[in-house]
């Protein structure tokens, strides 16, 4: 049921898409008191980390059973908000085809090419994995960027950019367990200024730094077991003479050279083509600032890139418009992070989705607003994502 006495002060850690989606639904949530203060705090932009790096694509049914019921909703959240707002022109959403391939460059293949960008005698083997009514994609940045100024145009809602170093509480008189609740959040902004903001809920949605915030916040005996850490991932933009299909390719290369790759490569509606893969376990830096891609892990992009098709090339007239990285958020058990924290009052986490982020990241914040001013996740089944 909902609280006798609404939240005064919101505080949501992390501009990527979980914490701006939460940010934009508590902010538009009918049971929101117009009293209620809402701040998004940010290290140091908008969807600076994987909100802002990686491919956007979508899936509606490619998950387990714990993420299933979360990831259709929020699917479909997608599809609505597009329709409500001009998706297709503010953030390049569009349903594609998505096609699993094989090729093979020491062998030449009888099989027709699926798509008309790919040479002839490369693709070994071709089956389709969604159609346009399961799979679809975004521009991420654009996306988490139009829905934090959605958030900001509502009443009391502001952005910190700083980076949340303490938790006060108190004893909460709510609590039968006797959890502390929030009191406030300390933050130090880019200036090294120090802050006190007032919050009586806090939501930490720090992407791939979740675990150690939390930690640093709730303490090890709480924070401890809210394990989130980082896995680095590399990617190239390329944007092609010619507008490729609506096609998101995930392959099973062997180069000429014997090599091997799985790059997965998402053709998008600005004319770009988003090719990612080459993962690797660097540390996760302090902060997304600091984040650098790795020169042999984007050279070995291109190579694939290069080998998948000749539109790729520089012969061609490609134009290479990003290398980059990203730490994608994998919490150490396996599974998203979506509920509220035991061991404190008010307090809520929604983090640890994976390479599914950009999938799930809206339906996540439906969810948390309706825990936080209803009492409970009515809109998807996320009873095996408590923290």
């Amino acid at each position: 049921m909902p609280a006798s006495k609404p939240p005064s002060n919101i505080l949501i850690v992390g501009g990527g898409i979980a914490g701006v989606s939460t940010a934009y639904y508590l902010s538009i949530h009918p049971l929101r008191s117009p009293q209620t203060r809402i701040t998004l705090v940010e290290g140091t932009k908008i969807a600076a980390a994987a909100s802002g790096y990686s491919g956007g694509f979508l899936a509606k049914d490619w998950h387990g059973s714990a993420t299933a019921s979360l990831s259709a909703m929020s699917f479909e959240l997608h599809k609505s908000l597009a329709e409500e707002f001009g998706g297709k022109e503010k953030w390049g959403y569009r349903t594609v085809d998505t096609l699993s391939i094989e090729t093979d460059a020491t062998r030449k293949s009888k099989k027709p090419a699926p798509l008309p960008w790919l040479p002839a005698g490369l693709v070994h083997s071709s089956r389709p994995l969604g159609g346009h009514s399961t799979t679809a994609q975004v521009h991420p940045r654009l996306f988490t960027t139009f829905f934090s100024e959605k958030f900001l145009s509502q009443p009391s809602t502001s952005l910190i950019l700083g980076t949340a170093t303490s938790l006060s509480t108190t004893p909460s008189p709510s609590s039968s367990s006797g959890e502390p609740s929030p009191r406030s959040v300390g933050i130090t902004t880019p200036e090294g200024e120090q802050k006190e903001v007032e919050a009586d809920v806090v939501v930490i949605a720090a992407g791939p730094w979740t675990g150690k915030l939390a930690e640093q916040l709730l303490g090890p005996k709480v924070g401890g077991r809210l394990g989130v850490q980082g896995h680095r991932a590399h990617s190239v933009v390329l944007k092609t003479k010619e507008d490729l299909s609506a096609t998101c390719l995930f392959t099973s290369m062997t180069l000429e050279d014997g090599s091997a790759g799985e790059p997965e490569v998402y053709a998008r509606p600005d004319g770009t083509t988003y090719i990612c893969g080459a993962g690797d376990d660097e540390p996760l830096p302090p902060t997304a600032a600091e984040v650098k891609p790795s020169p042999s892990a984007i050279t070995k992009l291109h190579a694939q890139a290069q080998a998948l098709s000749p539109v790729f090339t520089s012969a061609e007239g490609v134009e290479v418009i990003a290398e980059q990285a990203c730490f994608l958020p994998i919490a150490d058990r396996g599974r998203p992070l979506v509920g509220k924290v035991r061991g404190v009052e008010g307090v809520y986490v929604g983090s640890g989705l994976s390479c599914w982020g950009i999938t799930q990241g809206p339906g996540t914040g439906k969810v948390l607003s309706e825990l936080i001013l209803e009492g409970k996740a009515k809109s998807a089944d996320i009873s095996k994502l408590a923290p």
